[in-house]
């Protein structure tokens, strides 16, 4: 019996740990969460949820958030568990990404901004079409900083002043001069130590409904002529895309 016991106990707190981590998954990879919610969504007491959060951070599965007492995802856990994406795209969407996935090499993401009192601007998941597991994570544009990323410099430049604001409801900006710089190219770039992105808005009339990224790595992206070649096939497909009468695109809420 004890030692069933002593097997029994390690089997509970990797059942634990592994409810944690879900949670956290489930919550939204993409944002960082408060130690109730992720203790309600886990079934487990708060004191129990946050020791099993401060041994996440310490294996690198999460991090600690930007307010206090908040925890998210690691970008390297993000890529382990997902991304997933949060709601189905369309088959306009689909072919308009599996088109430009083919016509670039590279790896596509479709995005759609939101805006929820507690969470603030946000972009979801639609769909991400990568070939390299290693570049999945970047290529989902997930860092809770918007302003890091392609996507999110999309639409911090694009979506009106009352959308970009964060949790707090503090306003969420680019530098002037980069807000002006994206809005007369229509992309906005970003890059990590291991990937290039570039970015572009899809609208319709002037409203922002989504953003179409593209991701690749420093190789792909050293030649400026194919870099331009790359924006052009970007800008061509939103265009195609938000023209599309059978797009189905869903407006921003």
């Amino acid at each position: 019996p004890a030692a069933a016991l002593s097997a029994a106990q390690p089997n509970r707190s990797a059942r634990a740990f592994a409810r944690v981590v879900r949670a956290l998954v489930q919550l939204g990879a993409d944002a960082e969460h408060q130690v109730a919610d992720i203790a309600r969504t886990a079934g487990l007491r708060p004191g129990h949820a946050s020791r099993l959060l401060l041994t996440a951070v310490e294996e690198h599965f999460a991090e600690h958030g930007g307010r206090y007492g908040t925890y998210r995802l690691t970008r390297d856990a993000t890529a382990l568990f997902g991304p997933a994406p949060v709601r189905p795209a369309t088959p306009a969407i689909t072919e308009a990404l599996h088109r430009l996935h083919q016509e670039t090499g590279l790896a596509v993401a479709w995005h759609e901004p939101g805006w929820r009192p507690g969470t603030g601007l946000h972009l979801d998941l639609v769909e991400v079409l990568c070939r390299q597991a290693a570049l999945r994570a970047d290529a989902a544009q997930l860092h809770s900083d918007l302003s890091r990323t392609a996507a999110g410099r999309i639409a911090l430049a694009y979506l009106p002043p009352q959308m970009a604001s964060n949790a707090d409801g503090c306003p969420l900006r680019l530098p002037e001069h980069l807000a002006r710089a994206v809005t007369g190219s229509r992309i906005a770039a970003s890059r990590t130590a291991s990937t290039h992105s570039l970015a572009t808005p899809v609208q319709r009339g002037s409203a922002l409904i989504a953003t179409l990224t593209v991701t690749g790595s420093p190789a792909d992206f050293a030649d400026p002529l194919t870099v331009q070649e790359h924006a052009v096939l970007l800008r061509r497909a939103a265009a195609r895309v938000s023209l599309s009468r059978t797009a189905d695109l869903r407006q921003t809420a």
